[in-house]
């Protein structure tokens, strides 16, 4: 079966800012280590926003709410497209359940190389962020 003549799967996906204006991003294990926010595919009956806020919870440990969508990203040879939204931390810990490599808060300017998703959506989701929260 060739995934080019299906239908993307949307995976909604969360950029996480918390107090500090750090983001909030994964590692994924191997063979590719990258570093990205936290997505996932929804259950059955789940709005964006739920999808979104369960799967930062699962993946992270950490609480958030869903403030402007951001736009998407489209991942033909994952059959996938990334809808991504800008959220805010609203409480919790960072855990790193076993299916991350690592789970970390990182500056603006301190972001690692190794992204998922290009910096550019990152910048974007934090002046939005920023916009958005009157900082």
């Amino acid at each position: 079966m060739n995934i080019f003549n299906q239908e993307l799967r949307n995976a909604p996906c969360g950029i996480v800012f918390n107090e500090n204006d750090e983001v909030l991003l994964v590692q994924s294990k191997a063979p590719s280590l990258k570093w990205g926010p936290p997505a996932g595919f929804p259950e059955y009956g789940e709005s964006p926003s739920e999808t979104i806020e369960r799967e930062v919870a699962e993946e992270t440990g950490i609480s958030c709410e869903v403030i402007a969508p951001l736009g998407d990203c489209e991942y033909p040879e994952l059959n996938t497209r990334l809808v991504i939204y800008v959220c805010m931390s609203l409480f919790g810990s960072i855990i790193c359940p076993g299916e991350a490599a690592a789970v970390k808060w990182f500056s603006m300017d301190s972001l690692p190389e190794n992204l998922s998703l290009s910096a550019d959506y990152l910048y974007k989701a934090y002046e939005l962020y920023r916009i958005s929260t009157g900082i």
